[in-house]
């Protein structure tokens, strides 16, 4: 049986021999090993005369503090006896980095997920998914430690979301994001095992919902003014591109040359390129002659859940059914494109469901490509109603 060497922890005041503004020095734990020390730091100031044997004293808080510095030394040598548990010997760099990351056995999933993230080079709405997970985890238990997750708090945290009245691809999101959280953590050699080996995540539902030809035609017909309009011009103009809702809401002059939209997507960092006047009439060049720029409605529509308000009140006034959302103008693109003959290669192209390296590569060629998919032997733009 190997035996693992213990790391020695102690409370030390003013290592660095610096007082800051007030006078006072800081608390720090003192871990050594072998005649090799590290320090973590306690976020405790206090004054040299208020520091003896160890321990605060002649402060006002004394007592608070001491329990509070014995907590924490207390809670990083807990990091220390969950790996020697599983047999591990851990050094004095990764217990540092182990504390200091919520890297170890007992650190709380919510401590753990928000450093993995935070950590990463993931894009901004990403980290938030992770953060709304976490926040969700913490709110089904409170305190939930990486290493509680296993086969029955998966079970009993997707009854719990269905509980709370969550959709489908909603809960599905959160327990892929939490699958990936849990990956890092057995990466890491926090746990032994993905609980989510055994346990069997849904499928997403696709969102079949889409504007009918004619009734896109009548929502281009409606009278309206202020948010309605501009809600109904941002939705039409992504019926005509293809463009998710990020996509177009960070749209740019730039981003339009020639007849084309080129833009990188927001979520998948893919490359799309867009004809877009040779598509439905080049309406969409329409609505941006009636704004004068694009940015003069991109950069004015309200959230994506404002939008979908607006836009549920608009599909009653054309009498259209379903659950029509904002990303249903990306499928009446596709399917409308599709009952027009246009191939599904270049529906996929521009809906930028192609690898980025793909798409780099053959970009020339994918052009000319598209040019004749949308001619269709003659030269003609694709109109809705045709």
């Amino acid at each position: 049986m190997k035996i693992l060497s213990k790391i020695r922890y102690r409370l030390c005041f003013n290592r660095a021999h610096r007082l800051n503004r007030q006078g006072e020095g800081l608390v720090q734990i003192e871990m050594e090993m072998q005649g090799r020390r590290r320090y973590l730091s306690t976020h405790v100031y206090v004054r040299p005369d208020q520091w003896q044997r160890g321990m605060v004293v002649n402060h006002p808080l004394s007592d608070q503090l001491n329990y509070a510095l014995q907590r924490q030394r207390m809670a990083v040598e807990e990091v220390e006896l969950e790996f020697i548990r599983r047999g591990i010997q851990v050094s004095l760099w990764q217990m540092q980095d182990a504390v200091r990351r919520q890297l170890s056995p007992s650190a709380r999933l919510y401590d753990f997920g928000r450093a993995m993230t935070q950590d990463s080079d993931r894009r901004e709405h990403t980290k938030q998914g992770y953060m709304t997970l976490l926040n969700s985890v913490e709110r089904f238990r409170k305190g939930t430690l990486v290493t509680d997750v296993d086969y029955p708090f998966l079970q009993a945290y997707e009854q719990w979301m269905h509980g709370q009245k969550l959709a489908h691809n909603t809960i599905v999101s959160r327990l892929r994001l939490l699958r990936a959280v849990m990956s890092e953590a057995m990466r890491q050699e926090i746990v032994s095992k993905n609980p989510f080996d055994n346990f069997r995540i849904g499928m997403m539902q696709p969102r079949r919902g889409y504007v009918t030809a004619d009734n896109l035609e009548r929502l281009e017909q409606l009278q309206l003014v202020g948010r309605e309009a501009m809600v109904r011009d941002a939705f039409l103009f992504c019926c005509y591109t293809g463009l998710l809702f990020s996509d177009f809401i960070s749209l740019r002059s730039h981003h339009i040359a020639d007849g084309w939209i080129k833009k990188e997507m927001v979520k998948t960092r893919f490359t799309v390129e867009i004809p877009y006047r040779r598509l439905f009439q080049g309406k969409a060049q329409g609505i941006i002659d009636r704004y004068h720029t694009i940015e003069g409605l991109s950069m004015n529509i309200p959230s994506n859940a404002l939008t979908n308000v607006t836009i549920r009140k608009l599909m009653k006034l054309i009498h259209q059914e379903g659950n029509i959302t904002f990303h249903s103008s990306r499928h009446t693109f596709a399917t409308l494109l599709s009952q027009q003959g246009v191939s599904l290669d270049a529906i996929q192209q521009m809906l930028g469901h192609r690898s980025a390296q793909t798409t780099q590569i053959y970009r020339e060629r994918d052009r000319s490509t598209l040019t004749a998919a949308l001619d269709g032997g003659e030269r003609r733009p694709i109109a809705v109603g045709e």
